[in-house]
Parts: structure tokens; C-alpha cells; sequence
């Protein structure tokens, strides 16, 4: 006799763990099965945004590894820069270690987890889906996809064509290496660096960096967490061939590239961001987190709109399950109202961003209160939706 379960979900990364949590709460028997075995090594900039912590029904204090105040910012690794805000803009995390504090309250809620088994294959059928793993097979009333853009659940909903992605490269150097910056320093560029942070009291561990207008539409980045900094660039995957180039660059500007090339490995990852019509639902299934494409349009930023889709994804199972009607029409027009609007607008503001970022960079590096609205959309204190009615944009 097959298990049977209410809801299975496809996926232990923190949009799956946080609906299993949930779900579990409410007395839904849920099934995690996740493919990996916990806790896992996650490549990622480890960047949780204020609101993004708010969301979450658990204390993540244990996992914070650095709290950001403050926001380096350069042009072409040039004309450098520093702000900061009075209350927290950003948390750094080491993502196995926070994934693995996400999967553990779910199981302490009472949600069934199988690690290192892999969905394979699903058939929907008129009362149950049988999920068929590499290890079992299950019967549910729900499946759930958070398995990302690769996973089986996202691919039999969505083609390959009808989102967006945006490539990114990531790599990890150790704190102490790059505390180490411009020791012996000759070139002048660096050499004015080095002198401006050191007069500026600059300590990577201190801040995020965002440096813009090296590559097309995308920018580098820096997040110090605690022992070791992530590093990375991302652009849309359309303009992504001098993307590596300029990475080299970036980390140079650092005195790392040399390093870089002997001792660490330089990993990729694309980030999903649905376009108009995106799917997100069928009958009995649905997706949440990245396997919905729910990345910012503008800062590649995922994790907030995947924890708010589950969120979202609760109360519409709960009423599926009550009324046999598995549609999720609630789901879809929830998030039709709110996640979607926000990714539409944080392209549209990508669009306006690089139409003239040294525009846009001139106005944050001369105006605290421009860099201040940065800060509060970054803490949810605004939205783009804010913005745009101060600007007037898309006749709001």
C-alpha cells in the first residue's frame, strides 16, 4: 500500500520548508522529500533582507552571521563611496546553515522530511497524484513544487521559453585573505583606494558592495559574512559574455584574481524571474519560490518573494482541501495582486535603472535621501509601487 499524505512538496529549500512548517501547524499530514541530504553546501550571496526576516515564524539569530548597516558602492571598481542607515538593511547567513534551521522547525512542527530522495516523475490522476521518487511511490492530494527551475514539478508546468533568467557567478574567499587588500599595493587606482577606505575607517565586514556599470545590465557584488566573503556578478543571461571578464576585474580590484585562480572554484547559477504569463498552478499542483520564477527583476533577489509565496500557498491549500476544489484560483489571484506586481515593476525599474546609471549613481553617491529610500524598500518599509508614484511611472 502506497503512503499517503495531503501534501507532498518537492523541495527542502527554504519556500518548501517554510510551507511544510505551516502546513504542519494546521494539522495537513505534509511530506518534504529533498534530494539532498541536510545540511547542504549552498553557493549564495547570503544576503536576508530586513523584511525577508520578517516574514518567518522562527528566531533566525542563531544563523545571522553579520548585520549590514552600510553599502560600498563603485563604478567600474572606480569612484568608490560609502553610506549608511540607522537601522539594519540586510542579515548575511551561511544559506546550509539557514536552510537547515528552516527543514529542523519543520520537523519539530510535525512535517514528514525524506532527504537524498529525488521526485522523479508524478501522475495526476482524478482523486490523487502518485509521485513517483527513486526510492518510493506516494499518493497526495497536493504537490507542491519547490524544487527550483530544474526540478520535475517546475519543468511540467513551465517551459523552458516562458521565463526570464539572470546568470550569476559566485565565489567564496576567506575574510582574512581579502582583509589583507592592497599589502604592497603599486598600481594608483588601487593604491587611491586603499588610502580612501583606510580614511574612511572601511572595514569589509561592514558592508555590502555593489559595483555598477562594469557589464551591461548587471552589476558585481560583495557580502561579508562571517568568516568569508561571497563575491559575485550577475546580469540577464542574454548579455552574459563579457560577464566572466569583468568578474576577473571586479576581483582584482580586490587583489584576489590571482588567488582566485589557484585556489577557489568559480560557480554559476541562474535566478528565474517569470514574465506575464508565466504558469504557477494546475489541477492539483502547484509551484512556489523559484520553480514559480519569483526573482526581482532589478536586484536578482529571490528569497522574499519565495517564503511570501508559501505564505500565500497556506491558506489556499487549506480552502482546497475543505472544498475538493483544486484549482488554487485564490492562490493565483493573490498572487496576481501582489508578488507578480512587484516583479513587473522591478523590471520595469531595471529598465529605467540602466537606460543611465551613472545618473542614477550620481543621485545616491549626492543625495542621503534618495539612498535612504533605497535603504527602507531594501527593510519593506516601501515598495516599488512607492516609488513609482512619486515618479509617476506606469500611471500610478
Amino acid at each position: 500500500m502506497k503512503k499517503e499524505y495531503d501534501v507532498i512538496i518537492s523541495g527542502g529549500g527554504p519556500s518548501g520548508s517554510l510551507l511544510g512548517l505551516l502546513l504542519a501547524k494546521n494539522n495537513i499530514k505534509t511530506l518534504i522529500i529533498e534530494k539532498e541530504k541536510f545540511p547542504r553546501f549552498k553557493i549564495c550571496a547570503g544576503g536576508i533582507q530586513y523584511r525577508t526576516s520578517k516574514l518567518l515564524p522562527i528566531n533566525i539569530n542563531s544563523v545571522i552571521e553579520n548585520t549590514i548597516y552600510g553599502i560600498c558602492f563603485s563604478i567600474k571598481t572606480k569612484d568608490v563611496f560609502i553610506k549608511k542607515y540607522s537601522d539594519p538593511i540586510m542579515f548575511t547567513v551561511d544559506r546550509g546553515k539557514f536552510d537547515m534551521l528552516l527543514v529542523d522547525n519543520a520537523k519539530k512542527s510535525g512535517c514528514c522530511v525524506n532527504f537524498c530522495e529525488k521526485v522523479k516523475d508524478y501522475e495526476n490522476g482524478n482523486n490523487r497524484i502518485k509521485v513517483i521518487t527513486n526510492k518510493d511511490e506516494y499518493l497526495t492530494k497536493i504537490l507542491v513544487g519547490a524544487d527550483g527551475a530544474r526540478g520535475i514539478v517546475h519543468r511540467s508546468l513551465v517551459k523552458k521559453g516562458s521565463f526570464k533568467r539572470i546568470l550569476s557567478y559566485l565565489v567564496e574567499v576567506d575574510m582574512v585573505t581579502v582583509e589583507k587588500y592592497a599589502e604592497g599595493v603599486e598600481n594608483r587606482h588601487e593604491r587611491k583606494q586603499k588610502d580612501f577606505m583606510i580614511e574612511k575607517g572601511y572595514k569589509y565586514s561592514d558592508y555590502i558592495r555593489l559595483d555598477f556599470n562594469g557589464i551591461k545590465k548587471g552589476y558585481a557584488w560583495v557580502f561579508p559574512k562571517k568568516e568569508v566573503l561571497s563575491c559575485g556578478i550577475g546580469v540577464p543571461i542574454n548579455k552574459a559574455k563579457t560577464m566572466k571578464e569583468y568578474f576577473r576585474v571586479f576581483l582584482s580590484s580586490l587583489n584576489l584574481s590571482d588567488h582566485l585562480s589557484n585556489s577557489y572554484r568559480i560557480y554559476a547559477q541562474c535566478i528565474p524571474i517569470r514574465n506575464e504569463n508565466t504558469p504557477i498552478c494546475n489541477y492539483r499542483v502547484l509551484n512556489i519560490g523559484d520553480a514559480a520564477c519569483l526573482g526581482d527583476g532589478f536586484t536578482g533577489e529571490g528569497l522574499y518573494n519565495s517564503l511570501k509565496s508559501a505564505i500565500f500557498a497556506v491558506d489556499s491549500i487549506k480552502n482546497c482541501l475543505k472544498t475538493s476544489n483544486y484549482y488554487f484560483k485564490d492562490y493565483r489571484e493573490r498572487m496576481e495582486g501582489d508578488i507578480f506586481k512587484d516583479i513587473k515593476m522591478s523590471l520595469l525599474f531595471s529598465k529605467v535603472f540602466y537606460m543611465a546609471p551613472l545618473f542614477f549613481y550620481r543621485i545616491i553617491k549626492k543625495n542621503d535621501n534618495a539612498f535612504n529610500t533605497c535603504c527602507r524598500i531594501l527593510r519593506g518599509e516601501k515598495s516599488y509601487k512607492d516609488i513609482a508614484s512619486k515618479l509617476k511611472f506606469m500611471g500610478y
